[in-house]
């Protein structure tokens, strides 16, 4: 037979469990009301290719997301990072899937104004990632990504005050370009037009295309430096050119971030690794997993409902040994913001 106390105490676990369950019940109906879209969503992210370390590191960052929220997700990319066809041609097969959202990182935005175009007929919301620079033709939901120009500019200041620290006066600098385009275009000039701004005694000796390519950027590199051997610093368009053009210093007998220096733009993983080992000397840190996070997040709120920008600016950085720790824990990442388009028209951004 029950005492009084047995009784009471059986009497607060049936309320205590009546309590759980209508809690949980509110809050499983929250999940669901909050976030419709999360149900049967399958999404797309077109990069220009895998070849580069940063296209993987925004892959995985999307794909992470995405499985967070239960997404299917496509990323796929043409089997060449310059091949403007195949990029079309991959947009156009995942259409066929019937994704609903698609991300484009183009190759070249006069070349992937067909694909959007054809994402508009068949009505599905378009995105670009790692550019804010607007299509000619089509509707693009939104644009994610850094600002080139000024991001390649912070590198520029970055080389004078490295040439000042070292006592190197009128330092001599060769700029490896990626392949031909707006890429390529904003963070040439926008480097060019910084070290105009913060040391203009300092000398441009060459620039060529590496084609965003580590053993290109080698050979690129050794040539350079055969024809002129006092070349004090190598910027990369990318970090695989960065990366190579200090291989190809090293090879010669040079010594890295003594007598040579080389810079570059993506903040990926590996090039954090050779900073740290003092293998290269300093990146733009633009954050590429996070990138890749940031767009399954702006796309989960466009299917939503909710109100996106036309320009969403992510944030970028200097990194080197001073400051690497922080990046690589994330410390350093701000809230992206509204922003501009970047035109690519030989300008700074905001700049008609």
């Amino acid at each position: 037979m029950k005492t009084r106390t047995d009784l009471v105490s059986l009497v607060i676990e049936i309320l205590i469990m009546v309590m759980l369950t209508n809690c949980s019940g509110r809050f499983s109906k929250t999940i669901q009301t909050a976030s419709p879209a999360r149900e049967n969503v399958r999404v797309a992210i077109v990069p220009p290719g895998f070849s580069s370390p940063f296209h993987i590191a925004i892959r995985d960052g999307a794909i992470s997301e995405a499985q967070r929220l239960g997404w299917r997700i496509d990323v796929v990319a043409a089997e060449e990072e310059g091949d403007f066809v195949g990029q079309v041609t991959v947009v156009e097969q995942e259409l066929q899937k019937g994704v609903d959202a698609i991300a484009i990182n183009p190759i070249d935005v006069k070349a992937i104004v067909t694909a959007v175009n054809k994402a508009n007929n068949n009505g599905t919301p378009v995105f670009m990632q790692n550019t804010i620079t607007p299509v000619d033709q089509g509707e693009v939901l939104e644009y994610i990504g850094y600002d080139q120009w000024h991001g390649a500019a912070k590198l520029a200041r970055y080389t004078c005050e490295l040439f000042e620290t070292n006592g190197i006066e009128n330092g001599k600098v060769y700029i490896l370009m990626g392949i031909r385009g707006f890429h390529a275009n904003r963070r040439t000039q926008g480097y060019e037009w910084g070290l105009q701004q913060y040391c203009p005694e300092v000398m441009v000796v060459g620039k060529q295309t590496a084609e965003w390519n580590r053993t290109k950027a080698i050979d690129v590199t050794t040539a350079a430096l055969q024809q002129n051997p006092d070349i004090n610093l190598f910027y990369g368009n990318s970090d695989e050119m960065g990366i190579g053009a200090c291989i190809a210093a090293q090879k010669i007998g040079r010594i890295v971030n003594q007598d040579v220096w080389c810079i570059s733009i993506d903040g990926n993983p590996v090039t954090l690794d050779l900073i740290e080992k003092g293998e290269t000397t300093a990146t733009l840190g633009v954050y590429p997993t996070l990138m890749g996070v940031t767009v399954i997040q702006q796309m989960e709120k466009a299917l939503r409902g909710d109100p996106i920008p036309y320009i969403l600016e992510t944030p970028s950085i200097v990194v080197d040994q001073t400051n690497l720790r922080d990046y690589r824990f994330g410390s350093t990442w701000t809230e992206p913001v509204e922003g501009k388009p970047e035109l690519d028209n030989g300008r700074p951004t905001g700049v008609d």
